[in-house]
């Protein structure tokens, strides 16, 4: 399985879980590789995600990340801003636009290091998002013709950034998720669903929104949100390392990309729990087939 990964990852100076994680999994990955595990550099994909960056999300924001100017607006994301919160999520895309296009022409699974992406809307950030990284996925999939994306977003917390982004730019691509808080929370409609969910009811609601999924007609490819915050609000490692086998199960031979998404040192966590978090969903995916 392909993995996407440079240091463009974290070459914001803004140190938080989101803009340094994915170094210390991919120096994780160095010191105990795991099987069938392929680590390329999406730089020739910048280009790319630069092109769909500008389609959708809005220019002025967009100049604003660029630039710091306006401050409120570079710093909407919850970020100090500096040169390096742009280069950061343009290399969090390239990773995003590179796995969709591997999955898509091995019609295979594949993966990128990269966090921070769905409360970013079209002409804000929020929540330590500064580009909808899954949009832009998204957008990529239809662009090489894949009619039917759905978004599996099991963060901890709701996409409505991704929602304001697909009901705007991408209307036919189906969103789904597990939401154990009430933040950037959305009204759904059509196919796609937003379920509330518990400690206690977190299988059962898995369960439900993927039973969901397999009602619908078929997806040309299917994009995982894997956050593995849910552990931050109480739910089992148990029960998230269950949630994983699952998806994977319900994935199938879809082509499939996963992001990180949300896992955090909060609440006394260490920065190696959280990378080993995020390990259980790069090893069964490079695995499991």
């Amino acid at each position: 399985m392909k993995l996407f990964y440079n240091d463009d990852y974290v070459a914001a100076e803004y140190a938080y879980d989101t803009t340094r994680k994915a170094k210390h999994i991919r120096q994780s990955l160095s010191d105990d590789p795991v099987d069938n595990l392929e680590i390329w550099d999406p730089l020739h994909f910048v280009e790319q995600s630069l092109e769909v960056i500008a389609k959708i999300h809005d220019e002025p924001y967009v100049e604003a990340i660029k630039t710091g100017i306006p401050k409120t607006l570079a710093e909407s994301q919850g970020f100090d801003w500096d040169t390096g919160i742009w280069t950061t999520a343009v290399a969090h895309s390239a990773g995003l636009i590179a796995a969709t296009t591997y999955a898509l022409q091995d019609k295979e699974r594949a993966g990128s290091l990269s966090s921070g992406l769905h409360h970013a809307r079209r002409s804000s950030g929020k929540g330590n998002c500064t580009v909808n990284g899954l949009a832009v996925a998204a957008h990529q999939a239809i662009s090489m013709g894949a009619p039917r994306v759905l978004i599996l977003d099991f963060d901890a917390h709701a996409g409505g950034g991704t929602w304001d982004i697909m009901s705007h730019h991408l209307p036919s691509v189906v969103q789904i998720d597990v939401t154990c808080a009430n933040f950037d929370t959305y009204q759904p409609d059509g196919e796609s669903r937003l379920i509330y969910s518990t400690p206690q009811s977190y299988r059962e609601d898995i369960n439900h929104a993927l039973h969901h999924a397999t009602l619908l007609d078929p997806f040309d490819i299917v994009i995982y949100n894997a956050g593995m915050d849910p552990l931050n609000s109480g739910v089992s490692l148990s029960d998230i390392t269950w949630r994983e086998h699952t998806v994977s199960d319900f994935i199938g031979d879809t082509p499939a990309i996963f992001a990180l998404a949300g896992g955090y040192t909060w609440g006394n966590k260490t920065m190696d729990e959280v990378v080993s978090w995020h390990r259980i969903t790069i090893d069964l995916w490079a695995n499991d087939r």
